[in-house]
């Protein structure tokens, strides 16, 4: 199962929309990220919504079926996510490139633990309310996870798993597939972790690949 779900999860729903709907390779415009946002900028709304539905989706099922049709653990189920989220994130299909994971992560989670996403999208909303910064928010959002699991009195392998989740949601904002300029490594790694972009201005970065790829 776990294999399976890196497999499962590692089939590119953004990169086939953008193929099917509009002839394009989705890291070639916008922000360059095989993610589900990336096709509401560059493809169009509803298809982003479509892509972000199937990557929660490619979450659910294996957990699911590892959870309540052949019975392991919640733990073991627990692993099962991971590899999900690892295979959206890195997909042996797109040379290890991906999307975030969130959504992945979610759908993991409304299996093993859905009072935990509830409080994820609680934080969420709050965080950009305070903030009014979406990548902030999420990231406050994601962080609470194993918290909230912990706090809840979830079995403690189920809380690391959880923890191993944001590892992999953190580490996937940092290296990011992209390579940074000498002398920036700093500024770079503090706009990943908390903007998840190489700079300042969001406009600017979303239709960064767009802009270039016309020019050429």
């Amino acid at each position: 199962m776990t294999i399976g779900a890196y497999f499962l999860c590692a089939i590119p729903t953004s990169y086939i929309a953008s193929r099917l709907l509009k002839g394009i390779d989705i890291r070639s415009y916008g922000s360059g990220v095989s993610s589900g946002s990336n096709v509401w900028h560059s493809v169009s709304r509803w298809a982003g919504v479509t892509v972000v539905t199937f990557d929660i989706l490619k979450g659910l099922v294996p957990v699911t079926i590892s959870y309540y049709v052949l019975g392991f653990d919640i733990w073991a189920a627990g692993i099962v996510g991971l590899a999900a989220i690892a295979g959206h994130s890195w997909s042996i299909f797109l040379r290890f490139h991906g999307g975030r994971g969130v959504a992945t992560m979610m759908g993991s989670l409304m299996t093993l633990v859905p009072l935990v996403v509830l409080i994820f999208v609680v934080i969420m909303l709050l965080g950009f309310i305070i903030f009014k910064n979406s990548p902030i928010s999420m990231l406050f959002g994601v962080a609470a996870t194993p918290l909230a699991s912990l706090g809840l009195g979830n079995s403690p392998g189920l809380t690391l798993c959880l923890f191993g989740m944001v590892l992999l949601l953190i580490t996937k904002r940092l290296l990011a597939e992209r390579t940074i300029p000498p002398g920036e490594w700093k500024r770079v790694m503090i706009y990943r972790l908390f903007l998840d972009r190489d700079t300042r201005n969001r406009e600017a970065w979303i239709y960064q690949a767009s802009s270039s790829t016309e020019e050429t």
